[in-house]
């Protein structure tokens, strides 16, 4: 087995175990044993159990937010922000995300750097990428932006996009949406944020 294979089997036990368990049991000797491997040989792919979390958290925020895209480049704005807002589907992690920001949230206070980094690698970059667009659009007259405006833009049109992730938490029934209705609520919220951010 090569070291990626080694390390995707380690990074999907971490992931399940975190998801079922929580940060806490998310040992490294229970990882070892999840997926038949030595400690020793964990510890040669991940410096420290920090390490090891923080890439399985970094790899979610990869596969789930997008970057920006050479396909969308010269599209219009709003393709270009909607291509961004939409988060990709994937069934492997099921209701993984949500588990795992719950244990994240809990932990937080014991592994404030790993919570940095889980904030750092998903959405403070998503974030960056839509400030990059907005700062880009305002550049070139599309938006009434100043270069400093453009961060906290980029954040509230996220939070105009995806809602509360704390009322997700409390009552994922009412407030985890279907796919269609989350692309509703995408599709509202860039319309709604352009109209008011454009030139008048």
């Amino acid at each position: 087995m090569d070291q990626e294979t080694r390390e995707e089997l380690v990074l999907d036990a971490a992931t399940q175990m975190i998801a079922e368990r929580g940060l806490e049991d998310a040992s490294v000797a229970a990882i070892a044993r999840q997926v038949h491997m030595s400690k020793r040989t964990i510890y040669t792919m991940f410096d420290s159990r920090e390490a090891l979390l923080g890439a399985c958290f970094a790899r979610i925020g990869e596969r789930i937010f997008r970057s920006r895209d050479s396909q969308t480049e010269g599209a219009p704005l709003e393709d270009r922000l909607r291509h961004l807002l939409t988060l990709n589907e994937e069934p492997s992690l099921n209701e993984a995300p949500l588990e795992l920001l719950r244990a994240v949230i809990t932990s937080a206070p014991t592994y404030p750097k790993l919570a940095c980094s889980i904030l750092e690698t998903g959405a403070l970059s998503l974030r960056t990428h839509i400030a990059r667009e907005l700062s880009e659009a305002a550049e070139r007259g599309e938006l009434a932006l100043r270069p400093e405006q453009c961060d906290p833009a980029a954040e509230m049109l996220m939070d105009m996009a995806f809602g509360n992730g704390i009322h997700k938490l409390l009552d994922p029934q009412r407030y985890c949406a279907s796919p269609e209705a989350r692309a509703t609520r995408r599709d509202r919220a860039i319309s709604l944020f352009l109209d008011g951010a454009r030139p008048r």
